[in-house]
């Protein structure tokens, strides 16, 4: 397979994180070396988890006195180590720019030990960054047209409203609670295919771990954006 220059980069920077960092990634330190979207990242490091590369961890920082958020990180499995002992056998010790230079020559000729998941993720690196708040305001507002669709929006407008703000003043756990209700409603819908389910439930947790990682300027620009694009919606359901 041919890399792009943009492949070629977030395999470095990939790598060097790796190298670099010896305690738990979090995926907006990914994003900002790879230069990709925050979502970029945490949904490529769900693909990773999957296939046994990483697992995710539940970190509360220790100089924090009183209780908070707990952040996701990723830190990388022994199946990983052994991958990359693999491909620097024979290479001199620390001489990390020969190692990477190998991993691409292998990407490049296809001869990687799981191909496909080398495909997918090459797949999911985009041509630019895109904003947080934009995909945050686009799974919302998927969500909320699938439980119009299912014919149950004007039984649940009123508490959606309610998570909305402008009835209510905006808080971080009422925009939580809008993708979290939702979803609720639609799990109990009847007729949806399991891969469309399994998609919404990506997404919305993808949306969960963002605003939870939001500060607050960036989650109140969030709550405003949802505000004006869900009101009409709501209001003719």
């Amino acid at each position: 397979m041919e890399l792009t220059r943009r492949q070629e980069e977030f395999i470095h920077g990939l790598l060097d994180l790796y190298s670099e960092l010896c305690g738990p990634i979090h995926y907006s330190t990914l994003a900002k070396r790879v230069n990709v979207s925050p979502f970029t990242a945490y949904d490529m490091l769900r693909l990773l988890e999957e296939r046994g590369y990483v697992r995710s961890e539940y970190y509360l920082e220790e100089n924090k006195r009183q209780p908070g958020r707990s952040t996701i990180v990723f830190v990388p499995t022994k199946k990983a180590q052994r991958v990359l002992a693999e491909i620097s056998d024979g290479i001199p010790e620390g001489d990390w720019h020969r190692i990477k230079e190998v991993l691409l020559e292998r990407v490049s000729s296809g001869r990687v030990q799981d191909h496909d998941l080398v495909e997918e993720v090459l797949a999911r690196v985009p041509h630019s960054e895109s904003s947080v708040v934009r995909y945050c305001m686009e799974v919302a507002t998927v969500l909320v047209l699938r439980v119009w669709r299912s014919g149950r929006l004007p039984k649940v407008r009123s508490y959606l409203e309610g998570f909305l703000p402008g009835n209510v003043a905006a808080t971080r756990e009422r925009l939580l609670l809008l993708i979290g209700f939702s979803v609720g409603v639609l799990a109990g819908q009847e007729g949806d295919e399991p891969s469309g389910v399994e998609e919404v439930s990506n997404h919305a947790q993808c949306y969960l771990a963002y605003v939870n990682e939001m500060d607050d300027d960036t989650w109140r620009e969030l709550a405003v954006n949802l505000q004006g694009a869900l009101s009409p919606l709501l209001a003719r359901a």
